[in-house]
Order: structure tokens, then C-alpha cells, then sequence
């Protein structure tokens, strides 16, 4: 994967907060955005009670149970879709955390 951080370090990235969630599923659709063809779609419960479980991007390959660290940043979203400026293309997932205390990015 990538090069292992410790969760305490992370707290925004280009001013955008890193949210801890976990992946309860993935998402199939039939009819969805041009944007979102061939890309991993799954359904992260974010930790904290103030933000709604949301469909995120994950090109890290997130598995169900784990816990991930998710991004709202829309504009890095936006560029795991390919660029598409119209793409609704939010929420990502930023990094897998692992058990023993860190997190690959």
C-alpha cells in the first residue's frame, strides 16, 4: 500500500477534515453518474454522530468491518473519477487504518 502514519498526526488535510468511519457495504447501481463507471463505490458509518453514513469513493480497497479514514474533500474526489469538474463525487476514502494504530495512505 502506502507509507504508514500514525492517526494522531492526521488531522486535516488541505484544510478539509479526515473523519474516522467504518465500511459496512458497497454500493451497486444500474443507473448512476457517467463519473462513477468502474469505480468502487461503498457505504462508510462515519464514528461521529453528527454526519449520516455516506457512498464513498475508495481506491484503496477498503474492506467491510475495517476502518478507514474518510475525506470530504470533493476536488480530490473529483480526480479519483478522472477530473469530471461535474462529477457529485464527494467523499473518498483517504486511508485504511490499521489495528495496531496507524494508517496507510
Amino acid at each position: 500500500m502506502g507509507r504508514k502514519i500514525w492517526l494522531r498526526s492526521l488531522v486535516k488535510i488541505n484544510n478539509y477534515p479526515m473523519r474516522t468511519a467504518i465500511i459496512h457495504g458497497h454500493v451497486t447501481a444500474t443507473v448512476k453518474h457517467p463519473s462513477f463507471n468502474g469505480q468502487r463505490l461503498l457505504i462508510a458509518v462515519p464514528e461521529s454522530a453528527d454526519v449520516p453514513p455516506q457512498i464513498v469513493i475508495d481506491s484503496l480497497g477498503a474492506g467491510l468491518g475495517q476502518r478507514v479514514l474518510l475525506s470530504s474533500d470533493g476536488g480530490a474526489a473529483r480526480e479519483i473519477v478522472g477530473g469530471d469538474c461535474h462529477s457529485p463525487a464527494r467523499w473518498s476514502v483517504g486511508g485504511i487504518i490499521d489495528p495496531k494504530g496507524g494508517a496507510f495512505l
